[in-house]
């Protein structure tokens, strides 16, 4: 733990000393820059979306929706969850200015300058599975877990850098609240420490209400490209309206729903749900869009039948749209997309489905739209 608290003193230089595109986290000792987070592709727009919307593509929330930590009334850091290290926890946050900046911050159940106090505990990690979340504390020398209804009796606080102007930026403390979980949703709320107001973390800007997050155990999904790593020290955070939490809801959850064991048909069906639930066709390609917008219908079915209510008929879908696989559509029947615009890129093309079109290993989910006469 004596590493994550060095962490906090020294923050705000190493944060200041990182470029855009680098990764800093706080293990093993104070925070240092590192590699790229990875390759996540580019496409036509800087930023993976042609839209002003800084959240965008519809991984983490309801395309339009915000899901961001914000600073004087602008989004500024994205959480896509947790990493729970041999020093401690870790949160995952996206920079909205550099896209492909990630960085990982220590989170500690007390604020930096102080000590953590024997009637909290020291926070050493967040646990979830498909049955169960809790938070882990080591109080007076033992081992405790929190779930329920007492997690809501605790705050979770950590330090993110903000622009103010000129070039410079200083941290942030920032102070955040699960709430007590309800049907397996959080209503996740933080705030800038000193001030009085709570905002929501996941906002929908349509009138219809702030949403609820949900957890992805093992996994962490990637905010641009929605590509899935299984790491079991992961939990993923993401708004009830997104992808992520979309695709669970709708039975494909990466694991045997009885068991609650990982399974590689379900995970592959998971992966390619995150890309068509989206209709980001040329993920695999390299641009990042989402050619749809929030509520545009669209039917679906899967291979194996997982969601009993779509079921896995293949012929019953009379206007194919696409075939998917984890990496974006395998084969597309421009005529039946979902949305007329935006016009697909230059440059990057499809093959066509066919007329009798047959699931692929790599493929196993289907969407198509309704009939020509009944659209």
């Amino acid at each position: 733990m004596a590493r994550i608290q060095q962490a906090w003193l020294v923050g705000t230089l190493a944060l200041l000393a990182v470029g855009g595109g680098c990764r800093l986290t706080a293990p093993p000792g104070p925070l240092q820059a590192g590699r790229s987070d990875g390759p996540t592709g580019g496409g036509g727009c800087p930023t993976g979306q042609c839209d002003p919307d800084p959240n965008g593509l519809g991984i983490y929330i309801a395309e339009g929706d915000d899901y961001c930590f914000q600073h004087e009334g602008r989004p500024v850091w994205c959480p896509e969850g947790f990493l729970n290290t041999a020093e401690g926890v870790l949160m995952r946050v996206r920079s909205t200015a550099e896209r492909r900046t990630v960085l990982d911050v220590p989170v500690r159940l007390t604020r930096p300058s102080e000590p953590e106090p024997e009637a909290i505990g020291v926070l050493t990690g967040l646990h979830a599975s498909p049955a169960d979340f809790f938070v882990a504390l080591t109080q007076g020398g033992e081992s405790r877990k929190v779930r329920g209804a007492s997690l809501a009796k605790l705050s979770f606080y950590f330090l993110l850098p903000v622009d103010v102007g000129g070039g410079d930026s200083r941290q942030v403390l920032h102070e955040l609240s699960l709430g007590a979980p309800e049907a397996g949703r959080f209503q996740v709320r933080y705030r800038v420490v000193g001030t009085g107001d709570w905002q929501p973390q996941c906002r929908a800007t349509g009138g219809q209400g702030d949403a609820r997050s949900v957890l992805l155990p093992g996994r962490q999904v990637d905010g641009l490209s929605a590509a899935v790593r299984e790491r079991a020290s992961a939990v993923t955070l993401a708004c009830e309206t997104g992808a992520i939490a979309a695709c669970l809801k709708w039975k494909y959850q990466p694991w045997d729903p009885e068991t609650h064991q990982d399974d590689a048909e379900r995970e592959l069906v998971y992966r390619s749900c995150l890309q068509a639930k989206r209709a980001a066709y040329f993920v695999g390609q390299g641009d990042l869009r989402a050619f749809t917008v929030s509520g545009t219908p669209f039917l679906r079915r899967d291979a194996h039948g997982f969601d009993p209510r779509s079921g896995a008929r293949l012929e019953d879908l009379e206007a194919l749209e696409a075939l998917w696989g984890p990496r974006g559509a395998v084969c597309l029947n421009p005529e039946n997309r979902r949305q007329s615009t935006p016009p697909l890129p230059k440059g990057l093309s499809l093959p066509r489905c066919g007329p009798a079109p047959q699931w692929r290993t790599d493929a196993p989910l289907a969407t198509g739209v309704p009939r020509a006469a009944e659209r």
